[in-house]
């Protein structure tokens, strides 16, 4: 599980996603996640103790399909790629998602992201649509 001493890897490893972030709102964003009973935030280390991965969670409800749970994100330091760190942390939230009763979890993969396409296959991740995401900012 992840902690508050994990945000500065947490930031670092989401920048290296594509998605620059300020350690101080990843901290408020930590505190916010791991604060709710459905949310899993996950952190991998190496063998030197150094965080080099994570997974977020989350279960949701939805009307037309039933409690699910959604890997929401999902980073392995390009460094430690293909060495089981991924696959380990998708299976420590498919065993929270069974315990916490998910009909099922699901996964969004973006097409530009198309090394993890073959990687969550490799799991037994079936395509199950494709699908336009829009986006509003609020505030």
């Amino acid at each position: 599980m992840a902690n508050q001493q994990d945000v500065a890897a947490i930031a670092r490893l989401s920048e290296e996603l594509g998605y620059p972030c300020d350690a101080g709102i990843i901290e408020s964003r930590v505190r916010k996640v791991t604060a709710q009973k459905h949310h899993l935030l996950l952190v991998a280390q190496d063998d030197r103790g150094e965080v080099c991965g994570w997974l977020h969670a989350f279960g949701a409800d939805y009307i037309e399909s039933g409690f699910r749970v959604e890997i929401a994100g999902l980073v392995v330091a390009r460094a430690a790629q293909r060495s089981g760190m991924g696959s380990r942390l998708v299976a420590v939230a498919e065993q929270w998602a069974r315990e916490i009763g998910a009909e099922f979890i699901s996964v969004r993969s973006n097409i530009n992201r198309a090394e993890s396409h073959p990687f969550y296959r490799k799991l037994g991740y079936e395509l199950n649509k494709t699908q336009q995401v829009y986006r509003k900012r609020l505030g």
